[in-house]
């Protein structure tokens, strides 16, 4: 079995914790202060729900050439110990999950349902007590956020890059178009949130720009993703993003952590989610461009 960049699902929770912490922190900043259009920043959403790499495909030569060994070992496990039989048929074509994304020290915590449909599109939603509705998506290849303080919003490049990249179950099988190279660091024990601590063996992953590294801690008991350390975008500077992925249950033959406990600086993020559903019918109008970013779009 050969490996390929990590699923949606498993990035899409490393993905939609900071863009739903990073809207929190700058549409409160708006709501102490006014917010001008320039100062409407929307960062795109780190979330991890299923964890470790997803979707398996041949890799190429030249790919391969960019993963040692040991790394492509690690790798594959993880593929195997999440996704199981899925990494191989493609079978789950649509996912809905149903949880709540809570800030402890800020008081806040939000309902939030995601609707992963592949190609045909992505859908984030928060409800957060004091500030209202907070959306993120892709429609029709565009992505988008829209929220009661910064308004509609068309995301473009690096705003935009998780969400078109990953808006698909089995995101693009050759993992060498998004990372430069990923190489096997040894093993550490990886102290979590609770305290307990697990042996993990560690990966280094830059990605394709050669801009952004990232690590990652692979349990060597179970070799699903313990733990992601990388930097994220916030208000034009990157600060450093760790996120502990944990409460792992199956689901349809996938084991998906149910829990994430996200550090974004000085903020701390946990989600959990009470409802997972595989295969679950999608209406097109959950999945729709909303009007307003139609006519950011018509523009």
């Amino acid at each position: 079995m050969k490996a390929t960049r990590q699923s949606t699902v498993s990035s899409i929770i490393f993905a939609s914790t900071i863009a739903l912490a990073a809207a929190t922190a700058s549409a409160q900043d708006c709501k102490s202060s006014p917010c001008s259009g320039a100062d409407k920043k929307t960062e795109p959403v780190y979330m991890a729900v299923l964890s470790g790499p997803g979707a398996t495909a041949e890799a190429t030569k030249s790919s391969s050439d960019k993963m040692d060994a040991k790394a492509q070992k690690v790798w594959d496990r993880s593929v195997e110990s999440t996704m199981g039989k899925h990494a191989k048929d493609r079978s789950v074509k649509s996912m809905k999950m149903v949880g709540t994304m809570s800030m402890p020290a800020q008081g806040i915590t939000a309902n939030m349902s995601i609707l992963i449909a592949g190609e045909d599109g992505l859908r984030i939603e928060a409800e957060i007590p004091g500030l209202g509705a907070f959306t993120q998506g892709v429609s029709d290849g565009v992505a988008w956020s829209n929220d009661m303080m910064q308004g509609p919003k068309i995301l473009e490049g690096d705003e935009a890059k998780p969400f078109l990249q990953q808006n698909d179950l089995y995101a693009s099988l050759n993992w060498s178009e998004y990372y430069s190279s990923i190489s096997y660091e040894g093993q550490e024990t990886v102290t979590l949130p609770d305290d307990t601590s697990v042996e993990a063996d560690v990966l280094k992953l830059m990605d394709i720009e050669g801009e952004t590294e990232s690590t990652q801690y692979y349990s060597t008991e179970t070799g699903r993703l313990i733990k992601a350390e990388s930097m994220a975008p916030m208000n034009g500077a990157k600060i450093p993003v760790t996120t502990y992925t944990m409460d792992y249950r199956e689901v349809e033959g996938m084991h998906i952590p149910f829990k994430s406990i996200t550090q974004m600086g000085p903020v701390k993020q946990v989600m959990e989610f009470s409802e997972v559903e595989v295969n679950v019918e999608i209406d097109e109008d959950q999945l729709a461009m909303p009007e307003e970013i139609k006519e950011l779009v018509e523009d």
